[in-house]
């Protein structure tokens, strides 16, 4: 019995150690798979690469977008998210570069800052402040550069939007405002999906993408100026405003820039004009008041040679020399331009000259913007000059009728030259000289220039292209060969030593003579110059060339050979008769060349050429030689006084330069934003 019942209790207590280890490996076994399962998971889960890069610390309010897609034939998650597609349009613009996605355009409102997912700078600043004190740290360098470039194109609407509402407060009551509405240049932002299976190695964050000629206008409407521009070995830095924009290749996507903060911005008067010729202008292209089709496309321009005046090239040197032969100037004067030991400027560089005098009228009315992207290869140093004084000087030289006739045209001028003074004097007091100009300045400005387009969009266009000619080959001339013209002045006994009968003083003949002037006569005798000595050769060679082309299809240079028995005889016809060879019956004697007195009176041309009348009359059809120098004369004066205010509406940065690429215009080059 004994025996019996200690096995009965040995194989009890073998039972209960069988279930324990029984448990203890159930349990083991759960751990093992619940392990495994975990594995498993994270496995896939990790499959999911890029997850964390998509993080609301790079990507702002964009990260919401993120999300993970199973794919089951391949056992893995894909990570999808949505990147910003920035452009430059005008705001009605409804074709984007993605379809069927809508059209944001930035414009500083809290409607645009939700669609276009962005905060403002500093409710950006505060938001990344509270993503540290949650233990989230998030360093400067993390965040994608392009979620900072849109908070930053949205302070800019914003901030330029208040600071011209306080403009308009100053002075007496001023009309409606230009709004956004007005714009015809804005950021545009679309949304497009990507995934993170198509980013290159190389590329950490998710990236924006652009095209190149959108980047070079957004630069400029940002105030960046590019300090380095080298395409063949895609270098690219811009600098100015507080910013850094760098650019370069890389591997297995193509070129992209990098946005950087390093100092205060503002977005005041020195915001960019937002028109739609900003474009133009980025690419060292401009147009004139006499383009007639607004809607060329702008990937043909670089491809195209300009028959007419409607849009000028000036983004280098050689650009500049290349219009100056499109306006038919003499080789001469193309090849001053060409070289760099040759001199290009008098009181600022000579191709301002040419853009004040054609440029169309880029300010918005009743805007107080100003800014302009430098389409030139020179600096606009406004510290050697004082605009405000020149168009004074004008005023007095253009009342004077010693050297003018006083036809309605040259009287209108004489009113919009004082209109424009008074309205600077009554400005003046308002704020610091050659600083900010009121409304009412820029539209009086904006006025007389309208008025000015107006009259020579109905001149003829072989005569004002010469005086345009003749106008830049006697100054380019003057400034790089100053006793040439002088003693050519001379021989034809132009150069009159008289007194100034307002001030006394001799009147300047010479461009030099400007050096050694002081900044308060500087200005006067700069007016000396181009009235007393570039008017007068301007006046009778443009003439004297005209006739020539209107009687013989050709106008040789002045100083070519004689001129033939044909262009002598020649007539002259109404602007609207076309040009065809004269039909007058020869007299029986045999006709020769008549000498010409080339003494003039006081800014009076004498008749260049020789008109055939009838009783004393000119025969039906023909128009007095002094009437084509009247129309000269007068054609001179508008472009002048319009270059004058051209430039005083329009303004450009002092630091800002041209660096040639005007085969950029219109580009689609892809390129990215990191």
């Amino acid at each position: 019995m004994d025996n019996s019942t200690a096995s009965s209790s040995n194989g009890g207590g073998d039972g209960n150690g069988n279930d324990a280890v029984n448990w203890v490996a159930l349990v083991v076994s759960l751990v093992a798979l619940l392990g495994t399962i975990a594995q498993v998971l994270q496995q896939y889960y990790a499959s999911a690469a890029g997850y964390v890069n998509c993080g609301e610390s790079v990507m702002g309010e964009w990260h919401n977008s993120k999300r993970r897609k199973f794919r089951p034939y391949e056992l893995r998650f894909e990570v999808q998210f949505e990147a910003p597609v920035i452009f430059v349009s005008f705001p009605a613009n409804q074709k984007g570069p993605v379809k069927n996605q809508p059209i944001n355009y930035v414009n500083g409102t809290p409607e645009s800052l939700k669609a276009t997912r962005s905060l403002l700078p500093q409710d950006e600043e505060k938001h990344r402040q509270a993503l540290r004190e949650s233990n989230v740290h998030t360093a400067d360098n993390e965040r994608a550069t392009w979620v900072t470039l849109l908070s930053q194109l949205q302070s800019m609407e914003r901030e330029s939007a208040q600071w011209q509402l306080q403009q308009q407060k100053i002075g007496p009551p001023q009309p409606l405002l230009a709004d956004f509405s007005k714009h015809t240049l804005a950021i545009a932002v679309q949304a497009k999906k990507r995934s993170w299976d198509t980013m290159p190695s190389d590329v950490r964050k998710p990236y924006a993408t652009s095209a190149m000629c959108h980047v070079l206008e957004i630069a400029a409407m940002m105030g960046i100026y590019w300090k380095e521009f080298d395409r063949s070995k895609d270098k690219y830095r811009g600098e100015g405003n507080g910013f850094i924009l760098t650019g370069s290749h890389v591997a297995d996507l193509g070129l992209m820039f990098t946005f950087r903060i390093y100092g205060k911005s503002r977005f005041e008067e020195n915001r960019v004009i937002p028109v739609d010729e900003v474009k133009e202008l980025c690419c060292g292209f401009v147009s004139t008041i006499f383009q007639e089709t607004k809607d060329r496309r702008r990937l043909e321009f670089p491809n195209e040679e300009s028959r007419d005046l409607g849009f000028l090239q000036l983004g280098s040197q050689d650009e500049v020399a290349e219009t100056m032969v499109q306006i038919e100037c003499n080789t001469n004067t193309a090849d001053y331009f060409r070289k760099d030991d040759k001199k290009h400027d008098h009181l600022f560089p000579v191709a301002f000259e040419l853009l004040g005098m054609l440029g169309r009228t880029l300010h918005i009315r009743n805007s107080c913007f100003r800014m302009l992207p430098n389409p030139t290869p020179y600096h606009w140093d406004k510290n050697f000059f004082n605009l405000r004084r020149l168009i004074k000087e004008y005023s007095i030289r253009i009342g004077d009728t010693d050297i003018l006739p006083g036809v309605p045209q040259v009287q209108a001028l004489e009113e919009l030259s004082k209109s424009v003074i008074s309205a600077l004097a009554a400005d003046k007091g308002k704020a610091p000289e050659g600083s900010v100009y009121s409304m009412d300045v820029l539209n009086t400005l904006h006025d007389a220039l309208d008025q000015c387009d107006k009259y020579l969009r109905t001149r003829q266009r072989d005569l004002l292209r010469m005086v345009l000619r003749e106008h830049f080959q006697e100054v380019m001339k003057m400034i790089n060969n100053p006793g040439l013209g002088e003693d050519e002045a001379a021989e034809e006994g132009d150069l009159e030593r008289d007194d100034d009968s307002s001030t006394g003083k001799p009147k300047a003949r010479r461009f030099d003579e400007l050096s050694a002037a002081s900044p308060e006569e500087r200005q006067e005798k700069f007016m000396d110059i181009y009235f007393y000595v570039v008017l007068n050769q301007v006046r009778e060679r443009a003439v004297q060339s005209f006739e020539r082309r209107r009687s013989t299809h050709y106008a040789p240079s002045m100083r070519g050979r004689s001129p033939s028995l044909e262009s002598n005889n020649s007539v002259n016809r109404p602007f609207s008769t076309p040009p065809t060879p004269p039909t007058i019956v020869a007299s029986s004697e045999p006709s020769s060349p008549r000498p010409r007195e080339l003494a003039h009176q006081r800014g009076i041309s004498m008749p260049l050429l020789e008109v055939p009348r009838i009783a004393g009359h000119l025969p039906r059809g023909y128009m007095d030689t002094e009437s084509l120098d009247t129309e000269a004369a007068t054609i001179w004066c508008t472009l002048v006084f319009r270059m004058l205010c051209w430039l005083l509406l329009h303004d450009f940065h002092k630091k800002d330069v041209q660096i040639p690429k005007s085969e950029l215009l219109g580009s689609r080059l892809p390129v990215y934003i990191a």
